[in-house]
């Protein structure tokens, strides 16, 4: 018994131990789990990305010479002129008109050795050095629908370039140097080969439109859609409290933030609101292109040919048309535009109301040929509005008209078409052929 006491020592100090040899495992021991995988976000595409330069273009080129007007409205000959532009480094900005008259105007643009762009719709300045780089610091928030570039000669070091607004009689004057348009100049000599023609009792500013018939091709394409589930993962927010309601010819679509999302089965049409951003506040145009374009992009909304093609400030709406062989399409029974209208919640900007087709142009069936008539027939036609509609219309052009004729298919024939009122109107064969254009 004499060693019970040193026994239970040993046995005391060896437990001891073993306690702190557990405590040590278990602050040391690391378990071997496997790798938990985390679940990627969905980045919903469900079109093409553009870029600025891709989505605001002209429609038109003129090349003013001595005695003869030609031009162009085919993309393959107007997109050289553009790149060279790019190349080009325009510089002091200034204001030369603030309300110039229509008589002022036709002088800066339709004097000999000068050629205009046309763009469907203002464009702001601060978008355009977007595209072409204008070197001044600060470049003026005025917007253009013109731009008219005057040839040099040979005294001159710089040539004058002019962006005018048709509308509200402002002109901005830029320079470029001399050396920077020799290939611009031997572009336009190769694209513009049409010869244009007016009618001086239309509008308040000559009205040009190519003067021969043309052989324009009619398109038939398979009706192909973008789903209404591609959409509403695309522009919700989130699609875990998102409700669909309604039947096959007007789905809807809501959440718990308000925002509403409709199908229009007839128009082929989709249209998307958040009602919370409504404002009555007018918006800054350059910035209401940028962030529209950017927001069509954040979805790859660009499911077919849309330009920019008309803006409105004080409602911060955006428009952008669906275009087919450089032409604008219309259509009395279909969507053919993307509409935007800009809002705010909470101080951040975004989306208020944004209607577009759901329709995607990809699978054409066998096109064929149509004889569209000449540009002096459509002048005519137009011509044979009373006097005061005749001062209103402010463009002539082919278009292409969209229409539906069958489940399945629609078509794109050309026609033409002109502008009156701000609202593009389709010349009918009846006018075409001499009898009355239905505004008499």
């Amino acid at each position: 018994m004499k060693y019970v006491e040193q026994v239970k020592s040993i046995v005391l100090f060896l437990l001891i131990l073993l306690s702190f040899a557990l405590t040590f495992t278990i602050w040391t021991f690391t378990p071997s789990f496997d790798p938990i995988e985390t679940t990627p976000a969905v980045d919903v595409s469900i079109g093409e990305k553009r870029t600025v330069e891709q989505v605001v273009r002209p429609i038109k080129v003129l090349y003013h010479q001595e005695d003869s007007v030609t031009g162009t409205t085919d993309r393959k000959r107007i997109d050289p002129l553009l790149a060279t532009m790019k190349l080009w480094q325009i510089h002091d900005m200034t204001e030369k008109e603030k309300d110039a008259s229509a008589e002022t105007l036709q002088s800066y643009m339709h004097e000999p050795n000068r050629v205009v762009l046309y763009y469907p719709g203002t464009v702001p300045l601060p978008v355009f050095d977007a595209m072409v780089n204008i070197t001044d610091e600060t470049i003026p928030e005025a917007s253009f629908d013109r731009v008219v570039i005057e040839f040099a000669t040979v005294e001159q070091a710089q040539i004058r370039i002019y962006f005018i607004n048709s509308v509200s009689g402002r002109v901005y004057e830029g320079s470029v140097s001399v050396s920077e348009l020799g290939k611009f100049e031997n572009n336009i000599l190769e694209a513009a080969k049409e010869v244009y023609v007016t009618d001086e009792e239309l509008g308040t500013l000559p009205i040009y439109v190519a003067e021969k018939e043309q052989e324009k091709l009619v398109y038939p394409y398979l009706l192909e859609e973008v789903t209404p589930e591609d959409f509403r993962s695309a522009l919700f927010e989130s699609t875990a409290n998102v409700d669909s309601s309604g039947d096959a010819t007007n789905e809807k679509y809501t959440d718990g933030t308000g925002a509403i999302m409709r199908f229009d089965a007839n128009r082929k049409s989709m249209s998307f609101v958040k009602p919370r951003a409504e404002t009555s506040d007018p918006g800054i145009p350059s910035e209401l292109i940028f962030s529209t374009i950017d927001y069509v992009n954040d979805h790859g909304g660009w499911t077919n040919d849309y330009r920019f093609f008309g803006i409105e400030p004080l409602t911060q709406q955006v428009y952008y048309r669906l275009f087919l062989d450089n032409l604008p399409v219309f259509s009395t029974s279909t969507a053919t535009e993307l509409e935007m209208k800009w809002g705010m919640i909470n101080g951040t900007e975004q989306i208020f109301r944004y209607i577009r087709p759901y329709y995607i142009l990809q699978s054409t069936a066998q096109t064929s040929t149509k004889t569209l008539e000449a540009g002096t027939t459509a002048l005519d036609a137009v011509s044979r509005l009373n006097e005061e509609q005749r001062k209103k219309v402010t463009e002539i052009m082919p278009a292409y008209e969209l229409a539906q004729t069958s489940e399945k298919l629609i078509t794109f024939e050309a026609a033409w078409y002109y502008k009156i009122d701000g609202n593009w109107l389709k010349l009918s064969k009846e006018a075409l052929g001499g009898g009355k254009i239905g505004l008499e």
